[in-house]
Order: C-alpha cells, then sequence, then structure tokens
C-alpha cells in the first residue's frame, strides 16, 4: 500500500464545512452537526463523507472504511444515532450500486468544493467499503443510468 498524498485543487480558503458541502450536494442532514452522510433529494443518491486520513491507496486504485462493528474499547465513533444513520446510508448505497463521496480535509473537516467521488460500496463480512479508481471500474456491474455515469467518468479520465 502505497500512502496517499492528495494535492487540493483549490485554495484552502475556499474549502466548504461538512455542512455546507451536503447543502451544496442537495442533502439535508438528519443530524445536522453529527451526519457524515445523507440521501441527495433530487435523485436519491447517497453521498458520504470519507476523512482523507482514512483512505487507502493501492496500485488497483482507492478505498476506505464506510462502517465496522463496534469494537469494545477500540472504535472512536459512538454517536450511536449517526452511526445507524450511517449503516442505513451504506445498506443504501449497496443496493444502488454507488454513492458520491466527498473529501474532508485536515483537522477541521473542511470539504474541497469541486471534489466529489464516484464511489462503489460493498459488504465484505460485517463492513462496509467503497472503492474507486481502476477498483471501482473492474467491478462495476454493466447496465443502467448510474453504472453509464461511471462509465462516462473514467472514460474521461483514461482519456486525459
Amino acid at each position: 500500500m502505497r500512502p496517499l498524498r492528495i494535492t487540493p485543487r483549490q485554495n484552502p480558503a475556499r474549502r466548504l464545512s461538512l455542512a455546507h458541502a451536503f447543502e451544496a450536494q442537495g442533502v439535508t442532514l438528519r443530524y445536522p452537526a453529527r451526519s457524515w452522510s445523507g440521501v441527495r433529494f433530487e435523485d436519491g443518491v447517497v453521498v458520504l463523507a470519507l476523512r482523507e486520513c482514512d483512505i487507502q491507496g493501492h496500485d488497483e486504485g482507492f478505498s476506505c472504511l464506510l462502517w465496522a462493528p463496534l469494537i469494545e474499547g477500540v472504535t472512536h465513533w459512538a454517536d450511536g444515532p449517526s452511526r445507524q444513520e450511517r449503516l442505513e446510508h451504506c445498506r443504501l448505497a449497496v443496493v444502488h450500486g454507488g454513492a458520491d463521496g466527498l473529501l474532508v480535509c485536515g483537522d477541521a473537516a473542511l470539504v474541497e468544493p469541486d471534489a466529489l467521488l464516484a464511489l462503489r460500496v460493498e459488504k465484505r463480512r460485517d463492513e462496509y467499503w467503497a472503492t474507486w479508481g481502476f477498483a471501482a471500474r473492474t467491478q462495476t456491474p454493466r447496465g443502467g443510468a448510474r453504472e453509464a455515469r461511471f462509465a462516462r467518468f473514467y472514460a474521461a479520465r483514461i482519456a486525459a
């Protein structure tokens, strides 16, 4: 696994707070101060926030753990309602075949306004993971509007 280094394209002063980033995506948060995921009203797509420090870079793409069962004494995320909400959104994203991702940078939890990731969400044992890049492209099923959007995204990335 190689270290992940994301170079911001935008001026850090232009980054948005997490709540404002969700709002810009058309997502109304159930718990505005604590939610890290939501559903876009316009099209029903799940939008998940991913902390930059949790992202793992591999030769085949990128991945990020979205949700895992509580491990006593180890798990940091103890807020029950928002944790349950995240689990529901992960399950919904698996059913829909994917989600959109917001990249949350640094300790201030600010979001790059123009960086929206096309995520493939999958369940691995009791955990939910997001993958994107080459790993997501090779696992994306054929057919459907969402898959067509993935294909256009990756075709543009490969052509560049």
